[in-house]
This record gives structure tokens, sequence and C-alpha cells, in this order.
């Protein structure tokens, strides 16, 4: 029997783990159909076709963001069903229910996703999709009133059907009635076996005792296991039996016919509905992409749009995945990695011992390379670059067949081989353990044998290798760079921090030492190690050293700057807190001046208009109206020295000196010089003082006294009291209290009289006012208001002099 071969293609796939990813997808699927469509996904080679599909799971990451209840519903996969009904085939009501189901969930879903606001600018490609989910409203209607949730054909299916069914209702009411009659009869129910009605063949019978026969005539359709009890059907009740039966056949006819024709109806709207599936299926493997990239925490990868050629004449191809992190280990100890090529060189070599993640970062490479490509978000950091690989060539794992007489080195470079015949610029080429498999010698010289022919081919590579030559060859080749894993020699373990740029070194004497290696068995095994691969060893152990003492300074100067800016942003947060402050304090001394200033006009107003009514003296206007002009001299001079100052006019500068107030040109801000050191100055602004140059500074003139005061307007406002009240509506025991307070007021406010209406009514109240202003001492006299202003319905009463 011929066994199946894997084209190259899956075998890619498979070596990369991508069905595993790809069968996490199909879980996160929730219409079975979007789920069989998602173990189909595969990887593009297309560009467009990538950024296409990126854009689609781009598009399913907004929408369940933002509107997480929308989902594909109830759909079920009809197609099979459908395809019966298209072919002539009768749906029985299970299968209708699936339709109404799918129909339904349909509707919904079309009518949510197009109420979204602006959903077609926003969402044009999943509105391509969902703008084919079917509204079928008679057929929903239809399925809807014929069939019950218990796949239950109802009356309301036809007319016809609910004319039958209420004749079987009668013909039944009647059988049971003369079944009925017998087990109660005096004649009959001495020969029955039990009282009871039961059922042989669809058709109804009484249990009669055998030797009873002859006492019940009628048609016997069973017997007990004993003999002792015949089941009769009564000839009297043969015919009611036949009309509920054909009852009963009558109904089924209809049904089969109500069947038909709904069937009918869904063949109809078949290519809707198929179209329908398939809509709804695309939808929701859309948000399953995102859902499974809400779950690995992935990002969406940046497309590498080069078409130049390098100098060499190749297409350019770019990877610089930030973080990333394989799809399948744990989340929660996986080790980052960052991985660059195609920069500044093609062909990436890793080396480091066994079990450090060699292979893990080969393979992380390619997995989310070909994520990408099937439009799939890749668990790294944000900013992370692929580019689109027409072919992608693998040769990881063990390749050796005892089938085919192949060991692992042969299978190994039969597959570089077979890569080689296909590899265009335009690929990416992965190699797990180059070379291996074979004499040392030979092997790292077929492998840089291999390196080189790739270069000249030039697609990107990333390789595995332990050959101290390779990494002195990589150290030494354009375009080719060394990379490391790092292995703890302390702990003898891996940790799996990926180093680009810093080639391994073997840990092999090392790792023995630690475990305790005799001492004169390591020295021997030393003076074995061939010189040449000892100063290697030691020229790449200096070039990790240089490389990690660089990054430590880079580290150290990211710090510094970092501390340097915030000190930075400190001093111009200050600077301009001080700048708000002063001109929040002149402001609000303008402001308290201006109030004052106000409020002094105001009573001056108060004052012109009472003098139209009492005839208030000159005097005691005019000496509210100096004060008034006194107040605004105040103010004005306020504002003039709260104004800032002019610009210096143009004249030989002075020197600068102690004492002196000056412009910070770079900062625009003012200071005062309070040390000179040769050719710079320590400025003081506010409470931050700084050291600039002489020249950087602008001389203003000597520096104000900072024990000066601040000008302040304090004028106490007149009291202003109306010069009249009105007290009716008042009680009388509540005269006292109310007019009391008041011409206490107009007393201290200088009013000469006041007008105090009480009305006329019964005169109580007017006798209660003239009373206590003839007691008060502050009334000198009272009388009645003229007849213009009230009469005897408001009093008069002038104030003695203050």
């Amino acid at each position: 029997m011929e066994t199946h071969q894997p084209s190259l293609h899956e075998a890619v796939l498979r070596k990369l783990e991508f069905p595993e990813v790809i069968r996490q997808l199909a879980e996160a699927c929730h219409f079975s159909v979007a789920a069989e469509r998602a173990l189909e996904t595969g990887p593009s080679g297309e560009a467009t076709q990538v950024e296409y599909l990126l854009s689609i799971t781009d598009e399913a990451v907004e929408l369940i963001t933002n509107f997480p209840d929308l989902t594909i519903g109830g759909a079920r996969d009809i197609r099979e069903i459908v395809g019966r009904a298209v072919k002539g085939g009768r749906l029985q009501p299970p299968d209708l229910l699936l339709v109404l189901d799918t129909i339904q969930a349909a509707r919904q879903l079309k009518r949510s996703f197009f109420r979204i606001p602006g959903v077609e600018t926003r969402f044009p490609g999943l509105s391509d999709f969902a703008i084919h989910l079917a509204e079928q409203h008679n057929l929903e209607t239809d399925i809807a009133r014929s069939i019950n949730a218990r796949g239950d054909v109802l009356d309301t299916a036809s007319a016809e059907l609910g004319r039958i069914r209420r004749e079987i209702r009668v013909q039944h009411s009647r059988l049971m009635d003369r079944l009925n009659s017998y087990l109660t009869s005096a004649k009959s129910g001495g020969a029955l076996q039990d009282a009871l009605i039961t059922m042989r063949d669809g058709r109804y019978v009484i249990p009669v005792r055998s030797d009873a026969r002859a006492s019940i005539p009628g048609v016997v359709h069973d017997t007990s296991a004993s003999g002792q009890t015949l089941f009769i059907e009564p000839l009297a009740i043969v015919e009611l039996n036949n009309k509920w039966r054909e009852a009963q056949l009558e109904e089924q006819h209809e049904i089969d016919r109500i069947l038909d024709a709904l069937s009918d109806d869904v063949a109809l709207a078949g290519e809707a509905l198929q179209l329908s599936v398939d809509a709804a299926a695309a939808i929701d493997l859309a948000m399953a992409k995102a859902r499974l990239a809400f779950r690995m925490k992935a990002t969406r990868p940046q497309l590498w749009k080069g078409v130049n050629r390098d100098r060499d004449g190749h297409l350019t191809h770019r990877i610089d995945l930030k973080k990333a992190r394989h799809p399948l280990l744990d989340p929660e100890t996986v080790v980052p990695t960052t991985i660059e090529l195609g920069s500044g060189y093609r062909v990436l070599l890793i080396t480091g011992p066994n079990t450090g993640g060699k292979t893990v970062a080969l393979k992380t490479v390619g997995l989310l390379t070909l994520m990408a490509q099937a439009g799939l978000y890749i668990p790294a950091d944000d900013g992370s670059i692929v580019s689109v690989f027409p072919a992608v060539f693998v040769d990881i794992g063990d390749e050796q067949s005892i089938a085919q007489n192949l060991s692992t080195f042969s299978g190994h470079m039969k597959t570089v081989v077979q890569m080689l015949r296909h590899v265009s610029s335009d690929s990416l080429v992965l190699l797990d353990e180059l070379g291996a498999g074979t004499d040392p010698q030979e092997g790292s010289a077929l492998a840089r044998a291999i390196i080189s022919s790739l270069l000249k081919t030039g697609p990107l590579v990333i390789g595995t290798t332990h050959y101290s030559e390779v990494k002195a060859f990589a150290y030494a080749t354009p375009g080719v760079e060394n990379a490391s894993v790092e292995f703890d020699v302390k702990t003898l373990a891996p940790t799996y921090r990926l180093m680009i740029g810093v080639p391994g070194r073997s840990n092999a004497l090392a790792i023995a030492k630690r475990l305790g290696m005799p001492r004169a068995i390591l020295d021997e095994a030393s003076g074995m190690v061939d010189p040449d691969e000892i100063r290697v060893d030691t020229l790449l152990q200096d070039i990790r050293k240089r490389k990690t003492e660089a990054e430590a300074a880079v580290e150290a100067a990211r710090v510094e700057r970092a501390e340097i800016e915030r000190l930075r942003a400190e001093i111009e947060q200050e600077r301009r807190e001080a700048a708000a402050m002063r001109r929040e304090a002149r402001a609000e001394a303008l402001a308290e001046a201006e109030v004052e200033l106000g409020e002094i006009r105001d009573t001056l107003r108060r004052l012109q208009r009472d003098r139209e009514m009492i005839g208030a003296t000159r005097t005691h206007v005019e000496q509210r109206q100096q004060e008034v002009d006194r107040a605004a001299a105040i103010a004005k001079e306020l504002k003039r020295k709260s104004a800032p100052p002019p610009p210096p006019p143009n004249q030989a500068p002075k020197r600068i000196s102690v004492g002196d107030k000056v412009l910070i040109e770079s900062l625009g801000e003012q200071g005062e010089v309070v040390q000179v050191i040769g050719d710079e100055a320590d400025v003081q602004f506010g409470a931050l003082k700084m050291r600039q140059p002489l020249s950087g500074l602008r001389r203003l003139g000597r520096a104000r006294d900072e024990r000066q005061e601040q000008v302040r307007v304090a004028v106490a406002p007149l009291p202003y009291v109306p010069m009249e009240i009105d007290i009716r509506g008042n009680r009388a025991a509540e005269i006292d209290g109310i007019l009391e307070s008041y011409l206490h007021e107009a007393y201290r406010g200088g009013l000469p009289m006041v007008r105090i209406i009480h009305g006329k009514g019964t005169g109580a109240l007017r006798t209660v006012v003239r009373e206590l202003l003839r007691t008060s001492p502050i009334v000198e006299r009272q009388v009645s208001a003229p007849a213009n202003e009230g009469g005897d319905g408001a009093t008069l009463a002038y104030l003695r002099a203050n």
C-alpha cells in the first residue's frame, strides 16, 4: 500500500507547528462552519492578500472591543439540508427548525451590525460579508407558524390540517365513549379481564377472558402470554376505529404536503441561504482571529513594503520581531525573543548549548511569519515587522528514515538539496544544526559552503550551529551576523535570552568543572583542544564582553539622559508655576481694587439719587465724591505698578553686576543676579537659581527692593440704606424690631430723613409707628407725608445730625 507523502508546503507547516495554532483558531470559533474554514486556513504568499486578511482581523478586533455583545447567535450548518431541498427531498421538522434558527440568527446579526454608527466606514470588510446575510421574512414566518420548538407540525400550518385535527378529536371522542360503555356495562363487564382500554396494531381493543369469548363478538388482535386474555376489537366499534384511522392517515398526508411546500420554499431560497451561511462563517472566523489575538496578547504586525533591490540585486525583505513569544509555549514562563534580520545582514547564525533555545527562536520566527501571512496577529510587541514570503523552507528536526535507509545526516542533506533547487531571493530559509550529524571538519566546511551559496541567491536565512569555524566565518563575512543564546555556568541552565551580534562559545569544560570533574582530566582535555579554536573562542569572548560593556554604557547614558530630561521638565514646570503665581497675584490685587472702587461708585450714585428726594447737602455728596476720587487714584497707581516693565531703550549695554535685574533670553524669564563668576552669573528667579553665561543675559536695570509692600486699596464702603421702608402686612408686635433696626442703619448711613409706609387701614399700625418714633432718641421730629407721597398712609421721620 502506498503511503501519502506530504508536500513541501505541508511539511513546512507541520515542522513549524502551524496546524496547532490553526486548531486553537478553530476552537475560538462559535459557528461550526467557521471552525471548518479555520482548519482550512493557510498562509498566503501574496502581499495584497495578506494586507487584506490583516485588515479584516483589525476590523474584528475593533468590533469585539467596542461591541462585545454582537455574536453570531444560533446559526447552524444547513448546507446539507439546503442541498437536499434543492434536489427535491422532503425536509423533516427538525431540519426546518435548523433552517429557522439560521434565518433568525442571520437577521438579528445583520440588523445589529448595520445599526452601528458609521459601520460601512469603520468596518468595510465585515460590511461586505454582512450584506449577504439573508433576511427571508416569508420563509421565516411560514416555518415559525407551521412547526413548534419540539418539532411538531402545528394546527396553524394550514386550514385543512386544522379541520382534519378537529375531525380526529371528534372521532376519537366517539370511539372512547363507545369503548367506555363496554367497561361500565353489566352485561359485558363480567367478560373483561381488566377494566381498561389498550391498543394493538394501531387500533383500540379491550382485554376479554378467553372463556368469555362469545360474550363480546369482535376481531381478536392479540392474546396474552398465558392465553387467558384475548385483546378484542368489538364489532360495534370497528367502523369507529376505521374512521379514526382514516382521519389520521388524512392528517399525515396533509403534514407531508405542508413539509413538501416548506421544502420547496427552502429550495427556492437555497442560494441566498448558502450565501448567508458563508457570510456568517466569514464574520465568525474574523472574530475568532480577534479572540485568539486577545488570548495570546498578540498585536498586528507591520508588513515590510520594501521592493528595492540590495547591492547584490536581491529583493529586500525584512524581519524585526520585538519581544516575540512562541504562541504554543506557556505565556507565564516563555522568554521573549527580539530578532532582527534583513537590515544590515541577510543571514543570522545562532550558536549555543543544546536545550538553550536556539530551535525555539528559529521556530518562533517561522511560525510568526506564517501566522501573519494567514491574517493572524502575532504574539510580539507593537512595531514588529515581517515580510511576505512566497516560499518558506525549513530543515528542523530528525530527518532519518529507516524505510528509506537514510541516516540523520542524509535526511538533512536531502532536504537541503531540495531546498537549494527552489530557493529564491523572495524566500525565508530556516536551518537547524547546519552540517550536523557527520565529521565536524567536513560538516563545518559544508555548512559554510551552503551559507555562501544562499548569500549569492539572496533569501533571508536563520541557522543554528555548534561549529566554531562557522562562527568565525560569520564574523568575517559581510551579510552574515552571529547570535547566541545565553548560558549561566553557575546554574548550569540556559537563560533563553537571544543576543544578536554575540556568538556563543563552548561551555563543556566549564560545565564539567562545575559538576566536579577532576582537575587533572580537565587540564588534559584543555590541552587537547585545538589552539586555533581556543583563540577564536577567546576573541569571541572578548567581543561578548565589549558588547556587554557597551550595552551597559548605553543603558547608563539613557538613564542619565532620562534623569536630565526629568529635571529639565521639573524646572520648566516650576518656572511656569512661578510666572503663573505672579500673574495671578497682580490680577487679584487689581481685581480687589476694582471691586472696592465699584462699591464706592455705587454708593455715590445712590447718594445722588437720594439727594433729589431729601435735599441732602452738597457737602455730604462732595465728601463721598472725594473718597471715590482718592480710591480711583490709588487703583490707577496700582495698575501702573502692576504692568510689566517696558523694554529698555537702545543704548550701550552696562556691565552686569550683583543686584541687577536681567532677562534670561533663552527662557524668556526675568531674575536678579546674585553672583558673577568670570563670564557666567548665578540668576535667582522665583524659587529657582540657575547659572547662565553673561552673553545670554540682558540687563534691565537695578532690581527692585523685594521688601516693598504691595499697594492695596482699603476704603471702607459706605453702608447703603433705602430712603423708605414699607411695613404693611406686618403684625404690630413685629414692628418694634423692624423699625428700630431700620432707623439705626439710616442714622449710621447719614440719612437726614426717611419715609415709613404703614398704610391707612384702621390706623392701628400708624399709631404704633408714631409712638415708637416719638420715643426714639435718634428721631428729631415726625410728620405725615404730603398728599402726593401717601398722606396719612406714610410718616416722614427727620433724624438727628450725627
